[in-house]
């Protein structure tokens, strides 16, 4: 390794553990009542729910704001409806055997630990250079992890985690022409917690014509189907739908980082900004359908068309926040090792290739 490669992972590995000790530090001193009112809560309450034989109240918000209320102090004013899908509830279920509290800090260090072994994942499939020395690849981890969105993931106990592994777990699976149980996993991934991101995904698939992939992507969302029934019964389908049209109500769209909330940021509310977002939208959309169609059978273009792909996803949905964007680490990880490989095994790390990427990943 030479002096210029150990340099960069050193500082590299610094500035990391500074960011993940900040973000843990500020974590550490959420307070019991705002524990009791982040994001996870609102699957807290669900699960309880669910636990209690009442699934099929899982998105009666009347109920759900009832259940929630009693964990609050007298007059707590709370708008925190329930609006993933049951499956994100089961998988809340065993986090309701401790108070709100402890469940908190268990759910948001177990997704913190599922999005790290995401980024592993994806490092470890990549396609890095021969002779790369070992510690650019734990660099490339650090880095992936100690991103911003991190930060919000961590103090608001998001759910991202899961989808991170699916489609790190998707990645490594298409390196290995498992495109069957690839599309399985990224399917079930997204499906379960937030299928609303994985439109753009989706259609990328098809338009890779990789039709193993995409009957493994219909088995996955099946099976995530299957799980919601047994878990809220068949009105569970009504509910989530009308959640997420709640949602988009109740949801300012200047606070999300789509088409539709940059449209809203510049021209306000008004017919003008949502007529934008959805044209921006559905140009982002069409982006992910050339994606597939230019990947499909080369397998050297897989790491920037399914991160472009994932990225046009998440800019195409109306309902994306900024701690959504932790799932543009594992495709940093992977893009970075292809960066690596076209800057060459000779050339000190970070080459051309890799520095822009880096540069890139540090402004974002």
């Amino acid at each position: 390794m030479t002096v210029r490669t150990r340099t960069a992972v050193v500082c590299a590995a610094a500035a990391a553990a500074a960011l993940l000790a900040y973000y843990l530090v500020a974590w550490a001193q959420v307070s019991p009542l705002r524990e009791r009112g982040t994001d996870f809560s609102a699957s807290y309450v669900a699960a309880q729910l669910v636990r209690d034989g009442q699934g099929a109240s899982l998105y009666d918000q009347r109920a759900e704001h009832a259940r929630h209320l009693q964990q609050l102090p007298p007059g707590t004013v709370i708008d925190l409806p329930f609006i993933t899908p049951p499956t994100s509830a089961l998988l809340a279920m065993p986090f309701t055997l401790t108070d709100p509290g402890t469940a908190f800090r268990l759910w948001s260090l177990c997704q913190l630990a599922l999005l790290a072994l995401a980024i592993v994942i994806a490092c470890r499939a990549a396609p890095w250079p021969r002779g790369m020395h070992s510690a650019v690849r734990w660099g490339a981890v650090a880095l992936g992890l100690a991103g911003v969105a991190t930060f919000s993931f961590l103090l608001l106990g998001q759910i991202d985690g899961v989808a991170a592994l699916g489609l790190a777990a998707a990645y490594a699976l298409w390196r290995r022409d498992r495109a069957g149980w690839a599309g399985f996993c990224l399917a079930l991934g997204f499906a379960a917690t937030k299928p609303h991101l994985a439109v753009g995904l989706a259609v990328f698939l098809v338009a890779r014509r990789d039709w193993r992939a995409v009957a493994g992507a219909a088995m996955g969302a099946a099976t995530a189907v299957a799980a919601s029934l047994l878990t809220a019964g068949p009105a569970a389908f009504g509910g989530f739908v009308s959640s997420l049209i709640f949602a988009l109500g109740n949801t300012p769209a200047t606070s999300t980082v789509g088409t539709a909330g940059l449209a809203a940021s510049w021209l306000g509310t008004g017919g003008g900004a949502t007529a934008l977002g959805l044209a921006g939208s559905l140009v982002a959309l069409a982006g992910c359908a050339v994606l597939g169609a230019r990947s499909a059978g080369r397998p050297m273009r897989l790491e920037a068309a399914l991160a472009g792909a994932l990225a046009l996803s998440l800019v195409a949905s109306p309902h994306v926040l900024a701690h959504d964007l932790v799932l543009l680490a594992p495709a940093f990880g992977w893009c970075l090792a292809r960066a690596a490989a076209a800057d060459g095994a000779a050339a000190a790390w970070p080459g051309q290739a890799a520095g822009r990427l880096l540069t890139g990943w540090v402004g974002l």
